[in-house]
C-alpha cells in the first residue's frame, strides 16, 4: 500500500466528510483533480467502483469544485465512504 493510499484510507477511517477527501485529493495531485482522476483514485485506492462514484459528480462542476450543498454531498458521499470502511473488516 503507498504512502498516499494509506494517508486516504486513514482520512476515511478518522471520518473525515466526503469534502474533505476531496479536499485531500486536490491538495495531493501535482494539477487540478480531474472528475477521471477523482474516479480512479476512489477505485485504485478505495476499492470504490466507478458506477458507484460516478453518481457523486453531479454534484461537482468540472473542476471538482462543489455546485450543490455542502451537508447534501457529505450526507451522499458519507455512503460510500463507508462502504470503504465495511471492505477493509
Amino acid at each position: 500500500m503507498s504512502k498516499n493510499e494509506t494517508a486516504l484510507r486513514d482520512l476515511v477511517a478518522a471520518g473525515a466528510t466526503f469534502l474533505e477527501v476531496v479536499t485531500h485529493l486536490s491538495r495531493r495531485c501535482h494539477h487540478e483533480l480531474s472528475p477521471l482522476e477523482f474516479m480512479k483514485v476512489f477505485q485504485e485506492e478505495l476499492g470504490i467502483s466507478f458506477v458507484e462514484t460516478r453518481a457523486m459528480l453531479e454534484y461537482f462542476d468540472p473542476q471538482m469544485k462543489p455546485i450543490a450543498d455542502p451537508g447534501l454531498i457529505n450526507e451522499r458521499g458519507r455512503t460510500l465512504l463507508l462502504r470503504c470502511g465495511s471492505a477493509d473488516g
